[in-house]
């Protein structure tokens, strides 16, 4: 209360006081249970722990990115600590200062963690299924890196765009790009790595692959009635959606009149 969002130490002051409180914090036996009891027919497979907030994606304001994900978790007791960590997320000094300047009640959040299996990507991105540059509702537009998608997600990397027409599937515009880093998964975790040297300016998907995203994004977009942010994986030469959420900063469609 009373923390001025200009205020970096104060807000990161207050971030490091929260997060010990939540450390020290017993999670109730319930959903501890829960969760456990969810987790154990996986056999311990490795996961995505992954917030999502209430006050994310508000029509004025995208809080995406503000809270942790936490990939390639293996174990019960992992995922669980991983859970907490997801939860304290949400007062960290960066979302605190967010909500601080887009006036949303601190007490009104909350925080879901969303726990899915992890997708072995060999390379993710981001589709847009209108494209956020000039607001056309007939292109689609496609990022795309090699390894799971944090690297894309995070600004790590600089990935391929490709602007695709969304009634044919076709490739409008492609821009391949130098692709140096790449996330990828370790025995406890995820690190960032460098790109082979085969791969760095190689494109990411083809023709055929971005018209079967594509086709996937237009879908999705029906199905919600509305332009959609969209986070796919690619794994075995087989596509997984493992995100979709509203495009909250759509610019209006330029026409000539």
């Amino acid at each position: 209360a009373g923390l001025d969002a200009a205020d970096q130490a104060a807000l990161e002051a207050a971030a490091r006081d929260i997060a010990g409180l939540f450390a020290a914090a017993v999670t109730p036996p319930p959903i501890e249970d829960a969760i456990a009891a969810a987790y154990a027919p996986m056999a311990g497979a490795p996961v995505a722990v992954r917030s999502s907030a209430t006050a994310e994606d508000l029509p004025g304001a995208s809080f995406a990115g503000q809270q942790e994900t936490y990939l390639n978790i293996r174990g019960a007791e992992a995922v669980l600590a991983a859970v907490k960590q997801c939860w304290a997320s949400l007062w960290t000094a960066r979302a605190i200062a967010y909500r601080l300047n887009s006036q949303v009640d601190q007490a009104g959040v909350a925080l879901a963690v969303v726990v899915q299996q992890l997708v072995f990507a060999e390379a993710a991105g981001i589709m847009f299924t209108a494209n956020p540059v000039n607001g056309k509702r007939g292109e689609l537009l496609i990022n795309a890196a090699w390894g799971l998608g944090e690297a894309v997600v995070s600004g790590a990397v600089t990935p391929d765009t490709l602007t695709i027409d969304k009634a044919s599937g076709r490739v409008l515009q492609r821009a391949t790009a130098d692709k140096a880093v790449m996330t990828v998964r370790t025995a406890e975790g995820t690190h960032e790595a460098p790109v082979p040297e085969r791969q760095r300016k190689a494109a990411v998907l083809s023709d055929a692959q971005a018209a079967e995203l594509s086709r996937l994004g237009a879908r999705i977009e029906q199905l919600y009635g509305m332009p959609m942010d969209v986070e796919w994986t690619l794994a075995g030469g087989a596509f997984a959606i493992v995100q979709a959420r509203p495009i909250t900063a759509l610019p209006p469609e330029w026409r000539m009149s």
